[in-house]
């Protein structure tokens, strides 16, 4: 899912930071060892790549524990066929097949 495009390393030799891209080309991220990132995403389209947005955090898991969250609220006050009704059935049903 990711493609490490550069690894930064301190002078003994352990890694400080990474600079990672999205497979699909839709994000790119720029990792510290400190667990900070700045996350930008793109629009891809055949003919070309273009920034959208950025954002900055030192707290990757608690943006997940917000994000994961604010999903679980919105599949409850959306009804059926709605986007997160659909996405979280799909979500069990994987689970239900393994």
């Amino acid at each position: 899912m990711w493609i490490i495009k550069t690894q930064h390393k301190n002078e003994d030799g352990a890694t400080v930071a990474l600079e990672l891209e999205s497979e699909d080309g839709q994000f790119d991220v720029n990792v510290r060892w400190d667990g900070c990132m700045e996350v930008h995403v793109y629009s891809v389209t055949e003919e070309n790549r273009e920034l959208h947005d950025t954002f900055h955090t030192c707290d990757v898991k608690g943006f997940i524990e917000k994000l994961q969250s604010l999903n679980g609220v919105c599949a409850e006050f959306f009804g059926e066929g709605s986007y997160w009704k659909e996405k979280n059935n799909n979500k069990s049903d994987d689970k239900n097949e393994s």
